[in-house]
């Protein structure tokens, strides 16, 4: 047996645009920077084995290579992801605050008695 409810006139809710979930979006942050850190490994193993001209540039990189990597890991997810569009449900219709009962009037108790017939 199923519990779920299903209403014909309900609407569908798209959520193509939601953004990642947190830990996708952490394991994302933890590639691009683990990347940038082998790239200042290269770096290191290149200072020590180039010759002099070579060797400072490579040294530059090793020195400068974490800011670089921990601002581009962490600027990149809010430069590309749009945040999502905010829900709004439906509106529902709200039961009044007291029911109203309609008397029958004179009239119609009149009218009643004269077209029951069958006695």
């Amino acid at each position: 047996m199923s519990r779920r409810h299903e209403r014909s006139d309900a609407d569908v809710i798209s959520v193509t645009s939601a953004q990642p979930g947190r830990s996708e979006d952490l394991d994302s942050r933890i590639v691009k920077y683990a990347w940038m850190m082998s790239i200042r490994i290269v770096c290191f193993v290149l200072a020590v084995l180039t010759p002099s001209p070579w060797r400072w540039l490579f040294v530059v990189g090793a020195i400068a290579l974490p800011y670089f990597a921990v601002v581009l890991a962490n600027a990149h997810r809010s430069a590309t992801t749009p945040a999502a569009d905010p829900y709004l449900a439906p509106a529902r219709p709200a039961i009044g605050e007291r029911p109203t009962v309609v008397a029958p009037t004179d009239q119609d108790v009149s009218d009643a008695r004269e077209t029951d017939t069958e006695k």
